[in-house]
């Protein structure tokens, strides 16, 4: 898919509360880049692009978050 010059692409993740977050551009960023170099990715470990986020991955497959160390 091709985008428009300037476009914004916005990635979230649902709380507790079922609130929708969106990422920071950085994280964005990096799903993106991560997506791009390998369309076939199943995953992302947001703690490439944040290390606040090491225990997190991005499943693309299911298109869910969940934590390392507890499975949520």
């Amino acid at each position: 898919m091709m985008l428009d010059r300037g476009a914004v692409l916005v990635w979230e993740w649902q709380d507790e509360a079922s609130t929708w977050k969106p990422y920071s551009p950085q994280v964005a960023h990096y799903i993106e880049e991560v997506i791009r170099e390998n369309p076939k990715a199943s995953s992302v470990s947001l703690g490439e692009a944040d290390a606040s986020l090491t225990p997190y991955i991005l499943d693309l497959i299911s298109m869910n978050q969940f934590r390392l160390d507890t499975g949520k």
